[in-house]
């Protein structure tokens, strides 16, 4: 197996199943996203999905730092599943333009626009956050236990 396939593909794509499996569960269990602050454009978030974040993407960069990823890799692999997210909402541009044009009906671009902001606020930025802070805190923990282990050996 390829380098890149255990250190980037393999971490990456089981931290992004694991986050859409969690929210699928809560989902499943009833909760609801939750309104942060009033406001014509505020976000709804999943605050137990952003919860759990930080440690999936803690987990994926642990798997990603024992095939031997590099730093780069390694806080990649935290945010995966947010620039997954980033994608998909990325993707609802051509989306919409073709259906305006098989429909025949016009698409409001600017609410669409506002649509996507809002969000891209709660679903790709602030997962993104707290999936990038597991990411930074696996890495410290990676690199404080090496370091221990060559003081110890050396």
């Amino acid at each position: 197996m390829q380098k890149r396939v255990r250190q980037l593909w393999i971490p990456g794509f089981l931290s992004l199943i694991l986050c859409l499996l969690f929210q699928a569960a809560l989902q499943r269990l009833g909760l609801q996203p939750r309104i942060v602050w009033s406001g014509p454009s505020s976000p709804t978030l999943y605050m137990p999905w952003l919860a759990a974040l930080p440690f999936i993407g803690a987990l994926a960069a642990f798997i990603s730092s024992r095939a031997g990823g590099s730093r780069a890799t390694v806080l990649f692999v935290s945010v995966f599943p947010a620039l997954a997210l980033t994608f998909a909402f990325l993707f609802m541009f051509p989306f919409s333009m073709t259906i305006e044009l098989v429909a025949g009906r016009p698409v409001d671009f600017s609410r669409v626009a506002t649509v996507l902001l809002k969000d891209g606020i709660g679903w790709i930025l602030v997962p993104a956050v707290a999936l990038l802070a597991g990411g930074l805190l696996a890495q410290l923990v990676i690199n404080t236990q090496s370091t221990s282990q060559r003081t110890a050996i050396g």
